[in-house]
């Protein structure tokens, strides 16, 4: 039936039967592909059933569907008109591993980033409002985006709003047993009946009708209310807010969903359906181990095993090993993550060291926050987020980390361009929002070695450290010893000079090469900081070199490129080679690198162009 979907419309006609087949259709379609292109896995077997079911009651497009995060739309792609494409999945010029409103007209918003769905689904609401538009308004919220404070302001209005919305909590951490779970549904069942909605309307009019006399009539009041709400209601949490709560109930029971949903539209109020899944059903590797199948590489469909395996070395796992040599001996090192300890190699750590380890959820700002407090009152946090999930905590690592002059080391993961997960994904804007932050030293390694020198300064630097790199790189050499600030001149020449940061230094080395067999020789410097700058080197660099090239896969504004280029003397021409000013795609690296003009071959060419423009002018 899959491959004859184009429209979700056409589920209507389906029988609860053939829906079902329907289901294992679509986890077999994204079994295949995940397991060929990588992707998350786990998220997308898990709400299969429960898309189905919402598409089922909603007339897309012009009811709007959100899903918080975007990670858990496979099935949703499938059932909109992308079949034909699905094998494309975060390819380069393929359909996206999230939602994007330039590919469909059912993908509502670009999403990429947990907690914020909520926010804009009441933005939709209100519009619609406005507007005197009728039409639906649903979202996906992920239980685990519930760690996120986003979401709380936003029910917290969403409440006050008293705005039609239907909020879905993709529940897929608990399991209900048999007894709880039709327990469960006849809750639910009384929960939706006129009785109680009559009987609470009726309840609250005479509370506040009543005379107030005093803060004991007050107490009285409410211990009447919420004695009410725990008549019928097993959760008050979501009520207190003025949003209506039912479940929970099986998410993988479509015709249950598709009864409570169709009933929790007919409210003219915030609506939220706690439904349980179970993460990564109907593959069993996936669901035995579903922290392991969130975000997979591809892998062998029989074992479950990875298919790939990287000449370089993960930089999670040298993170991890360092930081648990030296705990052992230093008492004052702890670690912080933000719902990533497997993604950045923290999980090590927290096996060797569970009480000096602190995962607090999906809650970067937070965790900036208290990595600062930790700093301030004697131990010596280390927070490893992924970049681009770092930029959640921008305010946190100015004014609680950086004003406080608090010895946190962030250790910013996935730096620079990412490849599959696409445009929000990019670890590209981190040069840009660190270096302007004063007292604060960043650090980017171009090997295994420099990373773990750089930890080895950042202990003993009482300030804050940041050093930023990506999920692997090589090996290097094993006496690479520096201080801070300290650049590194790899290769002489007399044309023209290559500054890198980071990995690139591998694209300046073939680019160099490449440039050689021309006959033109390139010198080569390994920015190791780029705050602070190695400014002694700088200036010998200048002394040198007529033309000078920066090379970075970061932006252009705010880049180790701009504060050379500001410091060049008079005849000293500086060409900066970044990242462009738009939002890069889904592809390989290699591909990414090329769409940016900072492969190997393209800065050869940007290169041999300015010399000999140079020499014509």
């Amino acid at each position: 039936m899959l491959e004859k979907i184009d429209s979700p419309r056409q589920l209507k006609s389906l029988s609860l039967k053939e829906k079902q087949a329907l289901a294992g259709e679509i986890r077999e379609k994204i079994i295949d592909t995940v397991s060929r292109n990588g992707g998350h896995l786990a998220s997308n077997l898990g709400a299969v059933e429960l898309t189905i079911a919402l598409h089922s009651v909603l007339d897309a497009p012009k009811d709007k569907l959100l899903f918080d995060v975007g990670h858990q739309c496979y099935a949703h792609k499938l059932l909109t008109g992308r079949y034909e494409r699905f094998s494309s999945l975060r390819k380069a010029g393929g359909i996206s591993g999230f939602t994007r409103r330039d590919e469909s007209e059912y993908d509502e918003v670009n999403s990429g980033h947990a907690s914020d769905s909520v926010s804009l689904a009441l933005g939709m609401a209100r519009a619609r409002e406005l507007r005197g538009e009728d039409c639906n308004i649903a979202l996906v919220l992920g239980d685990g985006a519930l760690t996120g404070g986003m979401v709380y302001e936003a029910l917290n209005d969403a409440g006050l709003s008293c705005a039609k919305m239907l909020i879905v909590l993709n529940d897929n951490e608990m399991s209900i047993s048999k007894n709880v779970g039709s327990l469960a549904k006849h809750l639910t069942r009384m929960r939706q009946s006129g009785g109680y909605r009559g009987l609470k309307q009726s309840v609250k009019k005479l509370i506040y009708r009543l005379p107030k006399g005093g803060k004991s009539t007050e107490r009285l009041f409410t211990r009447i209310k919420n004695a009410v709400k725990a008549l019928f209601v097993s959760d008050q949490f979501f009520e207190s807010l003025e949003i209506e709560y039912l479940g929970p109930i099986d998410g993988h029971d479509i015709g249950e969903m598709e009864r409570v949903f169709s009933k929790a539209l007919t409210y003219d109020v915030p609506v939220l359906v706690h439904v349980v899944t179970k993460k990564g059903k109907g593959y069993p590797p996936a669901e035995e181990t579903p922290g392991l199948f969130h975000g997979v590489g591809p892998f062998d469909r029989l074992t479950g095993k990875p298919l790939r395996t990287r000449a370089e070395h993960s930089c999670g796992k040298a993170v991890a090993n360092w930081l648990i040599s030296r705990a052992e001996t230093n008492k004052r090192i702890c670690a912080v993550s933000a719902a990533m300890l497997d993604g950045t190699g923290l999980s090590a750590f927290n096996d060797a060291f569970p009480d000096r380890c602190f995962d607090v959820g999906i809650a970067e700002g937070h965790a900036a926050g208290m990595a600062a407090g930790m700093a301030l009152n004697g131990m010596k946090p280390y927070l490893a987020l992924y970049s681009t999930f770092m930029q959640r905590a921008y305010d946190q690592i100015n004014l609680n980390i950086c004003l406080n002059r608090a010895p946190v080391t962030l250790l910013i993961d996935r730096s620079g361009l990412n490849g599959a997960d696409g445009e929000t994904h990019q670890g590209v804007f981190d040069t840009s929002l660190l270096c302007g932050l004063p007292g604060l030293c960043v650090a980017v390694p171009a090997s295994i070695n420099e990373l773990e020198r750089m930890m080895e300064l950042s202990l003993e630097a009482d300030m804050p450290f940041a050093v930023k790199y990506p999920k692997s790189l090589p090996e290097g050499h094993s006496d690479a010893v520096f201080g801070i600030g300290e650049w590194d001149k790899t290769r002489n020449g007399h044309a023209a000079c290559i500054i890198s940061c980071g990995r690139m230094l591998k694209t300046a080395n073939e680019a160099a090469d490449k440039l050689a067999s021309s006959g033109i020789d390139c010198a080569i410097v390994n920015a190791r900081f780029l705050k602070p700058l190695d400014e002694a080197l700088l200036k010998q660099v200048f002394a040198e070199n007529r033309f000078v090239f920066t090379l970075e896969d970061s932006v252009r504004t705010g880049s180790l490129g701009e504060e050379i280029a500001s410091r060049a003397p008079a005849g000293v021409h500086v060409r900066l080679l970044c990242v462009p000013d738009k939002y890069i795609p889904a592809g390989s690296a290699e591909e990414q690198l090329k769409m940016c003009a900072l492969d190997a071959e393209s800065v050869a060419g940007a290169v041999y162009e300015t010399l000999k423009e140079g020499e014509r002018g």
